[in-house]
């Protein structure tokens, strides 16, 4: 039988492994602003998020794809404003004043996202994001990054502020 002493040893290495591996874990876990296209929840990484304001006044562009909503003035600056629920053949429900612009941004590109609400900023671990099913018939597969056991679908900020689609000259 083992004395006290080789239990309590046992016992401090078990609780330094698990600590060792929740420092491990809390490393590969990113940041996101959490929105609502209803009914689903998506998620941009919180890095290319540079602000997120009310829709408040858009002004339309005629002859653009039916994906561009318009543009709005931020202050002095004149940004686009594209509607994924278009983009990925979701329905749509219609503008409120309860729906939100994230304005997402990296070193060469600036546009605007509307969403249905913004849920708030939270904190996955890559651990917990699996691919997308290749089931999805969807025609915005290729800027999701992949889904979280919750449900929760991430988008790829970088891909979209690429995106030849969606860059119009």
């Amino acid at each position: 039988m083992n004395s006290e002493k080789e239990i309590l040893q046992q016992r401090a290495k078990l609780i330094a492994i698990r600590r060792k591996d929740n420092q491990v874990r809390s490393e590969k876990q990113i940041s996101v602003v959490e929105f609502l296209l209803t009914p689903e929840r998506y998620a941009f990484e919180e890095s290319y998020v540079s602000e997120v304001l009310s829709l408040k006044e858009i002004t339309t562009i005629p002859g653009t794809p039916a994906f561009v909503m318009g543009i709005i003035n931020l202050r002095g600056r004149i940004v686009s404003v594209i509607n994924l629920k278009s983009l990925f053949n979701l329905k749509e429900r219609g503008l409120t004043e309860l729906n939100k612009v994230m304005i997402l941004k990296n070193e060469t590109m600036e546009f605007g996202v509307v969403a249905d609400s913004i849920l708030g900023n939270t904190t996955i671990s890559l651990d917990n994001i699996s691919v997308p099913p290749i089931t999805l018939d969807n025609a915005g597969i290729e800027y999701i990054t992949g889904v979280t056991n919750e449900g929760l679908i991430l988008l790829s900020a970088e891909k979209l502020l690429t995106s030849k689609q969606i860059i119009l000259k």
